[in-house]
């Protein structure tokens, strides 16, 4: 979408220059219903200026000011036009120079700006929308109950976004796992903990995704990766899953976790759905097995070694599934190698350039079929 650019003050003096010149905006726009204007170099805007914009807001659909500097903001949330236009308020820049690097995920990096405070760095070319979108998701899941930080500012770091976060004394859990054997296995229980917390919580219908409703379009868009028999009996396996509201965070491996006064505290909320807590254990499934029994790289990811890796999980599985017996354990490790399977080969397929592609796919069709297979 072209910005429309204002600038300096918008008073009497000015305010009919200003809609004449939005006229001939809108006359050049492909699409004259939407209409975003970039009130970055904007001093302050009168009644004057204000008139023009309620105008403008009755002929088009959808107006977006942004860049909004705080005494612009001020006017237009005191006269009430941020609830006819859609106001976007500057973003402040921060710099990262100096600042320590505590941990490095799929999306982005964190830094420790101060003792009690994080900012989460996004990759380049993050659009905002999605960093909004986060961050309400978060704020929705800690007012549910979720162990997770608000993030309370949203900010520039060069040419990306940012999200800072207040944690004190904010310890990532690779450094707190790699200290010693009693440390991964108090993680572990922390852990399942912080999961059975999650678990306690049932979702509105049709708030987050469906987890069960999102792997059975998986395993339909991967069909020809399989015989008719085995495929059958794959969705069958899935559609035998109890439809459950339950939340879950559908990605909590050591990337998205860190430890608060010894309380394990999640970021990373975009990946929330509702479902069957073993969608949540088979997704673990995948970072400490699968993916490293693929290529130690996804361990080496997450800052640990194969086996450190697989003890992880193995004190995970043991802690979560507590007194059941091993006909029942059994059943939960197969499930949690199909649905981990399948989840696996969907982001494969959406990721072309993954150098372990074919790899990841083909030791995926050959664990689902065998476990369904000899089960």
């Amino acid at each position: 979408m072209k910005d429309f650019k204002v600038s300096g003050r918008i008073d009497s003096s000015n305010s009919d220059e200003l809609e004449d010149k939005l006229q001939q905006f809108l006359a050049g726009l492909d699409d004259a219903n939407q209409v975003s204007i970039d009130a970055e170099e904007l001093e302050y805007i009168s009644s004057s200026g204000l008139r023009v914009l309620l105008r403008l807001s009755k002929k088009v659909k959808s107006v977006i000011m942004k860049n909004v500097n705080d005494e612009v903001y001020e006017i237009l949330n005191v006269t009430g036009f941020t609830e006819i236009v859609s106001v976007e308020r500057k973003l402040r820049d921060i710099s990262i120079e100096g600042c320590e690097l505590i941990g490095k995920g799929a999306h982005g990096e964190v830094y420790r700006l101060a003792p009690d405070t994080i900012v989460k760095v996004y990759n380049h070319g993050t659009d905002l929308n999605h960093v909004k979108k986060e961050r309400e998701t978060a704020r929705w899941a800690f007012v549910k109950g979720v162990p997770t930080a608000i993030t309370h500012d949203i900010v520039r770091v060069g040419d990306r976004y940012g999200a800072i976060f207040e944690m004190i004394d904010a310890k990532p859990s690779t450094e707190y796992v790699l200290e010693s054997d009693e440390n991964l296995h108090n993680f572990c229980c922390q852990v399942v903990s912080m999961l059975n917390q999650i678990h306690e919580i049932e979702v509105e219908p049709g708030k987050l995704p469906d987890m069960r409703e999102m792997t059975l379009d998986w395993v339909k868009n991967i069909s020809d990766l399989f015989p008719s028999d085995i495929y059958d009996k794959l969705i069958k396996e899935i559609e035998n899953i109890p439809k459950r509201n339950t939340l879950l965070h559908a990605d909590s491996h050591l990337k998205n976790i860190f430890l608060c006064n010894d309380e394990c505290m999640l970021i990373d909320m975009d990946t929330m759905c509702v479902g069957d807590p073993i969608f949540e254990l088979a997704t673990m499934y995948n970072s400490y097995v699968e993916f490293p029994s693929i290529d130690s790289k996804a361990a080496e990811f997450l800052g640990i070694d194969v086996s450190q890796a697989r003890a992880l999980w193995d004190g995970i599985f043991d802690c979560y599934m507590g007194d059941a017996d091993d006909g029942e354990r059994m059943k939960t490790l197969r499930r949690c190698i199909i649905l981990g399977c399948v989840r696996i080969i969907d982001y494969m397929n959406r990721h072309d350039d993954h150098v372990v592609r074919d790899a990841c796919i083909n030791k995926c069709v050959l664990d689902i079929s065998s476990t369904i297979t000899f089960s």
